[in-house]
């Protein structure tokens, strides 16, 4: 059994990208950002290496970035060649992705708004933040224990509602971005892609046409058919060739002879029954039997010294 949603519930899909770019430009931008956030874990695991130091949620996630990392630039490669079996199947990674990336962000967040203290005590991780908090103490003024808790809570208080709006900002452009990978890869499996109004016409997709009917889903022999039905024929037709054409029309048979519809004359018995038998051909034909070679000049004297001796006969 199949389950599918109402068609009034479905969501349509988008046709560009903030509807000023062309969408294939919006999920390469998208995936650049994505990108981006990924290396950051490979820089992670530098500063574990190099004796940063970390809990274990912070090393596995930079793992799980650098892992990530990979099968983001697979997913980009096959948005370049607007494969859409293989765009689909990145969309689903990307929304995969993004409820691990969710699941992180909740358990950092919680740590850092309920479990971490915001009094403003110095903690340093290595002998080089050490450095810098001695360094800072010494050329700023020194502060209380009570005045440095309320300095630090009013910072506190001033940035953690800029910092909850740009997480929450941050994970709606996300699922905007998912949607808008979808929708790529939709229109991509439907090839209404290059039917769109923002769709660059610069050159034709890379990924070979053959292709698009593995991600329709079909068997073999439908498979076949559908490429017999489309193949061109292997030899046309030659109906540019001049010599060809002439040879063609001179061994052509001749059209059968029109005759001469009865006049007045002829019903009132003025015209003699011989005269009925005369053929008259038409001009093309004339000059057809103009042309002939099985014509000679000595036939067309002949049967013309022969119609003035029976003129002279009547």
């Amino acid at each position: 059994m199949k389950l599918t949603l109402r068609p009034e519930w479905r969501l349509w899909p988008f046709s560009s990208f903030l509807g000023l770019l062309d969408i294939k430009t919006g999920v390469i931008v998208a995936l650049m950002f994505v990108l981006l956030n990924k290396v950051a874990g490979v820089y992670g695991l530098i500063a574990v290496v190099t004796g940063a130091g970390g809990s274990f949620a912070q090393l596995s996630l930079y793992i799980y970035s650098v892992v990530a990392l990979l099968g983001f630039g697979w997913g980009l490669n096959a948005v370049k060649e607007e494969d859409p079996k293989h765009t689909l199947y990145f969309a689903h990674l990307y929304f995969a992705d993004h409820v691990f990336s969710t699941s992180w962000t909740i358990f950092f967040a919680v740590i850092w708004w309920f479990q971490t203290p915001h009094d403003g005590s110095r903690q340093a991780n290595s002998p080089a933040q050490t450095e810098i908090i001695n360094g800072a103490i010494m050329a700023g003024q020194p502060l209380s224990e009570e005045e440095r808790i309320e300095a630090a809570m009013k910072i506190w208080n001033h940035e953690k509602g800029m910092a909850a709006t740009v997480i929450a900002l941050g994970w709606l452009s996300k699922i905007y971005f998912i949607l808008l990978v979808y929708s790529y890869a939709t229109h991509l499996r439907k090839g209404s892609y290059r039917l769109l109004s923002r769709t660059r016409h610069t050159g034709g997709p890379s990924f070979s046409a053959n292709h698009a009917y593995e991600s329709l889903g079909l068997g073999d022999e439908e498979e076949g058919e559908i490429e017999d039905f489309y193949r061109t024929p292997s030899r046309t037709p030659n109906t540019g060739n001049s010599i060809s054409s002439f040879a063609d029309f001179v061994n052509a048979p001749p059209s059968r002879p029109r005759r001469v519809p009865p006049s007045s004359l002829s019903r009132g018995g003025v015209v003699s029954g011989e005269e009925d038998d005369n053929i008259f051909f038409d001009d093309d034909e004339m000059t057809y039997t103009s042309s002939s070679r099985g014509h000679s000049k000595f036939g067309t004297d002949e049967s013309s010294s022969n119609t003035d001796e029976e003129r002279t006969r009547v």
